[in-house]
């Protein structure tokens, strides 16, 4: 009888093969997160709040197809795997809708309104076709809690140094490549999707999945679904902590270039500030992948909620002047948002063996549709709620603000994370899966399948 050839460690070279496509993922999405807000707002002309609105209903959309395409990589069977053929189709077109978004056409009023929603959308669903599957072989190629957090780290140390690149030459490439910003930002985005793409098809080649267990029960229909996740407690607890907690990484920052802009009249040093922050996760990735091998992920989550709080009161209690200064504070309050969100994706994948152990069905891709469906949300809503509290405060585009403008967008800096990072602590509390859990529960499955007659047909290449 042959056995399921799910491998517990991982070569360097598979690791690093899988890991890059965080790289080529985090173009598009390192962007979108730090650009796409402020292109709207400066350089489309449109107001914080239609602004946020749009890229909010986007992120709400976003989200709710991440469900559906996780049930649909569930089931797909090809000769390259249930998940490696989105790799390999989806990269042109999500390139293609990429550069689409920041294109502003020659309309106004609600027609323009419409476009961007439009290819915000279109762009979001090419996103999902690729992204899902790709992040769902983090449960795929490994059964191993601890390989999974080294995958984490890697994967977030790529995704930093897409940010890195995005940060510090995205402004530059706009000025050299178009000219007019509008210009410029489109053909920028193009040029980063020409990378992205040729970066896929290396992540196909580099990665195997396991053989396709028959034995391995996947949900026929929707509702099954559903029934397969409600007793995953493990689930539902990382999905409150990480939606809470994303409203911090969200208002830190959408918040950086206004405030540089506009606090400190220092414009030129928000690229400076972006490419330190994001370099700073080449340091402060190995740190917590270490501190996550000595106290778990649950005590790693805790221990970055502390830091992210201090630092808020501290911002709160003092008036910062220095752009210096306040690149020193966003690069701490990166540190712990990098420790949650690191947290995050090392978690995610335990669940889905935590709700196999409890209902006796594997849905690994609908756990990391659904994952994302939250994630996704939650920055939409963060960054919605972002552009509604700026207009709420005065913020009016190229202008010099009112001081209690100014004060109005501190307070959103500090009251939007502080509320955020408080509710996720608390919801953490909850976690079942504590130090040891996961592994008892993976040796228990394993048992479980020895027991059960099993046919195996062949699912990689």
């Amino acid at each position: 009888m042959m056995t399921v050839a799910v491998p517990d460690q991982l070569s360097l070279a598979r690791k690093l093969g899988f890991t890059v496509g965080d790289f080529a993922c985090n173009l598009y999405w390192q962007s979108l997160s730090i650009f796409l807000l402020f292109f709207y707002t400066d350089v489309v002309g449109l107001s914080a709040s239609t602004a946020g609105i749009i890229y909010m209903v986007a992120s709400i959309w976003d989200g709710a197809i991440d469900p559906v395409m996780g049930a649909i990589a569930d089931r797909t069977r090809s000769r390259f795997g249930r998940y490696r053929p989105y790799l390999l189709f989806g990269a042109v077109p999500l390139a293609l809708c990429f550069s689409l978004l920041y294109y502003n056409p020659p309309l106004s009023g609600a027609a323009l309104v419409a476009w961007l929603l439009a290819t915000h959308i279109i762009f979001r669903t090419s996103y999902t076709v690729l992204s899902i599957p790709f992040t769902s072989l983090n449960a795929r190629i490994t059964s191993s809690s601890d390989e999974r957090a080294t995958l984490a780290g890697l994967r977030m140390i790529f995704a930093t140094l897409a940010g890195l690149t995005i940060a510090a030459t995205t402004q530059p490439l706009v000025a050299k490549l178009g000219g007019a910003m509008d210009q410029g930002f489109f053909a920028t985005a193009a040029l980063f999707g020409v990378i992205a793409t040729l970066i896929f098809p290396l992540v196909f080649l580099a990665v195997r999945e396991p053989q396709f267990d028959v034995a391995e029960r996947s949900p026929a229909r929707m509702v099954d679904y559903w029934a397969a996740i409600r007793a995953n407690r493990a689930f539902w607890v990382v999905m409150i902590t990480v939606t809470c907690a994303v409203v911090c990484a969200t208002a830190t920052t959408k918040s950086l270039l206004y405030y540089f802009k506009y606090y400190l009249h220092d414009e030129a040093s928000s690229r400076l500030a972006l490419s330190v922050v994001a370099a700073s996760g080449l340091v402060t990735i190995p740190v917590w992948m270490l501190l996550t091998k000595f106290i778990g992920k649950r005590q790693s989550w805790f221990a970055g909620t502390i830091l992210g709080l201090l630092g808020l009161g501290f911002f709160a209690l003092t008036d910062i002047r220095s752009s210096a200064a306040m690149i020193g504070f966003f690069v701490y309050m990166q540190f712990g948002i990098l420790g949650l969100m690191m947290t995050f994706w090392s978690m995610l994948p335990d669940t889905v063996e935590y709700g196999e152990w409890r209902s006796g069905v594997r849905a690994e891709s609908f756990i990391f549709g659904l994952g994302q469906f939250f994630l996704k949300v939650a920055l939409g809503l963060g960054a919605g709620v972002f552009g509604v509290a700026l207009d709420m405060v005065g913020y009016v585009p190229n202008v010099q603000q009112s001081e209690s403008t100014l004060a109005g967008l501190k307070h959103i800096m500090v009251v939007l994370p502080a509320a955020g990072l408080a509710l996720g602590f608390i919801a953490m509390l909850f976690y079942p899966l504590k130090r040891g859990v996961h592994e008892g529960i993976v040796q228990q499955l394993a048992a479980r399948k020895l027991a059960a007659p099993e046919t195996l047909v062949p699912e990689s290449a």
